[in-house]
């Protein structure tokens, strides 16, 4: 029997296998917008390691408590320090000359200290802020200035939220790396995230999604100090008043709120801190989450390689007696073994792929195809596979950031090419879908109009065709115009690749015609509606080309009318695919 990966090991595309079989009501559940997502620094490793930090500390107060005219006030401090590191200080006084950098014992103090960071951070020295340690010696402010791009993780998070199936965002964080995804992928849209800090922010106009920094935020602390520095929440004594600090008494309220109606998919947050674990207490209070959950989604789904202690806590208060008669059964429906930017990225090729099909769906059925739905939605789900295979780790940078963002590029760019006929107008930003979540894409009449069921019905065609071995394709040669949304090469020797466009309908064509893009005289324009095939005049055909099709050495720009197509075929003639297909083949190859 094989050996199940673990949490680094594990493949997007098996991530997505679980959200098919055994977690297959929690992804439906999320792509539903029933869960919110309780994050922490295990999604920012591009923020300032907690290993520097320390370090950054230690060497401060170790250059005070030697100076003559400080020492008095900074020994103590730095006695503390390496106490909490886990060695002792007087066995350690003949380095205090030396820089912290240069002792032998530097890595076991750092790692001892990992586990005391809030006692670390709650080191007091006389005459100073409480927060001294934070403020002053470690210079918050400075270390996490001139931030890294976000990474995979926030960026399909800002996904999640522009497609509508995550409200809801409570972060432990204090880097503003969610903030800076939604930013460049909404193109600086004014409302779509309200971050909250302060509790007056939750008076503000709301935003489409809503972000809780529950332990403040270094971005609002360094612009505004004297109204968000008190915020920052890290020290043992902050933690344990957090609960019951009035600062603090409307967020706390809003995470009790949240923990009560939604379920909880909780990345690279250990929940060992007390103040969340009463959270999640006194959410049981007002409204206990049920056990057994079926045919409902577990309440809490933890993503991780092993579970936590202060996870198992949190279970163990969340479903209180039930826990003592179902451990097994509760610790497996509420860990998928995976880290958080292979269940993130997972779950936005999942949703993009399920909402295409119900869009596809609402096409079809209602055109009277609906034998069609079941044969293509099969298709969808193999391109989203094939896409979730090339979601690998970059061997320079150690995450997947640098394939979701191509990926980004490459969705955006096919996506506003069918919508406008046009590149998009930010090119950094990305093109939803719909801003509703699944459950609610019916009522989505603009998505509807836009043709997107149709482009989902020529995605799955081109998809079976890759299936049968008919044609391949790749991702546009250049950026400009004319290289198409991707190019497609048919499966024989001397094939040439051709730019495909997909496009809702002939308006878009001619716009991109007038843009330059049909200029090489090798374009497959593939038209959602059958207006194209109106225009000129179609007598049976669903393709116009200018010259002969055929190996005749010469391609010509060549117009597919996807909608003429689909009111050609019979819907109970089963091989439908197999009749597109070779119509479309035959273009490929021409």
């Amino acid at each position: 029997m094989a050996v199940a990966p673990n949490a680094t090991q594990i493949t997007v595309r098996e991530v997505i296998a679980k959200f098919e079989a055994e977690f297959a009501a929690v992804g439906r559940a999320v792509e539903n917008g029933e869960f919110a997502l309780w994050v922490g620094s295990g999604i920012s490793q591009r923020a300032p390691n907690l290993g520097m930090l320390i370090v950054s500390a230690i060497e401060f107060l170790r250059l005070r408590a030697t100076d003559p005219a400080t020492e008095a006030a900074y020994l103590p401090a730095l006695r503390e320090a390496i106490e909490l590191g886990g060695q002792d200080p007087a066995s350690l006084e003949h380095q205090f000359a030396e820089p912290f950098a240069n002792w032998p014992e530097r890595d076991a103090i750092v790692d001892g200290s990992w586990n005391n960071y809030s006692r670390v951070l709650d080191i007091r020295v006389q005459g100073e802020a409480s927060d001294f340690i934070l403020w002053d010696a470690i210079d918050i402010r400075d270390a996490f200035a001139n931030p890294p791009q976000p990474a995979a993780q926030h960026l399909c998070i800002a996904i999640l939220m522009l497609e509508g199936a995550v409200g809801t965002v409570a972060s432990a964080n204090w880097d503003g790396f969610i903030e800076a995804a939604v930013e460049r992928l909404s193109g600086g849209l004014a409302g779509v995230l309200q971050v909250v800090v302060d509790p007056d922010q939750m008076r503000e106009p709301p935003g489409r999604a809503q972000l809780l920094k529950f332990h403040g935020c270094i971005r609002y602390a360094t612009q505004e100090p004297q109204v968000f520095r008190d915020y920052l929440t890290g020290s043992r004594t902050q933690i344990m008043e957090w609960p019951d600090a009035g600062r603090f008494a409307a967020m706390c309220n809003a995470l009790i709120n949240l923990a009560t109606n939604q379920k909880a998919l909780v990345l690279g947050l250990s929940i060992q801190d007390n103040n969340l674990q009463s959270v999640f207490s006194r959410a049981k209070q007002a409204n206990p989450w049920p056990w057994p959950c079926e045919p409902h989604a577990p309440a809490h789904v933890f993503c991780e390689n092993e579970i936590k202690l202060g996870q198992r806590d949190v279970l163990r208060i969340v479903y209180g007696d039930a826990y003592n008669d179902h451990v097994a059964d509760i610790h497996a429906s509420s860990h998928l073994r995976a880290w958080a930017e292979q269940v993130l990225i997972a779950l936005v090729l999942k949703l993009l792929a399920d909402k295409l099909a119900g869009f596809m769906s609402m096409f079809l059925n209602g055109a009277a195809r609906g034998a069609m739905v079941q044969p293509l939605t099969a298709s969808l789900a193999a391109l989203r596979d094939e896409l979730a295979e090339l979601a690998v780790v970059d061997p320079t940078d150690g995450s997947r950031t640098k394939v979701v963002d191509e990926g980004i590029a490459l969705w955006s760019r096919m996506l506003s090419i069918f919508r406008t006929g046009a590149l998009p107008t930010a090119p950094d930003a990305y093109e939803a879908l719909s801003a509703l979540p699944l459950v609610l894409i019916e009522g989505d009449a603009n998505a509807q109009a836009m043709g997107l069921g149709r482009l989902a019905v020529g995605l799955a065609l081109l998809q079976h065709g890759i299936e049968t071995k008919k044609w391949t394709f790749d991702a546009p040669a250049g950026l400009e115009p004319a290289a198409g949304a991707f190019h497609a090469k048919a499966a024989r020797a001397g094939a040439i690749e051709r730019p495909v466009f997909l496009v809702k309908s002939a308006t878009d064509a001619i716009s991109l015609q007038r843009q330059g893009a049909f200029a090489n005289d090798n374009a497959i324009v593939v038209h959602g509606d059958d207006t194209w095939h109106h225009m000129v005049g179609a007598a049976g055909s669903a393709r116009r080309v200018s010259s002969a099709p055929g190996r005749t050495g010469h391609v010509a720009t060549t117009h597919i009318s996807l909608g003429n197509l689909v009111e050609q075929c019979n819907m109970y003639n089963r091989p439908l695919r197999k009749r597109v297909c070779e119509e479309i083949s035959r273009v490929v190859g021409c």
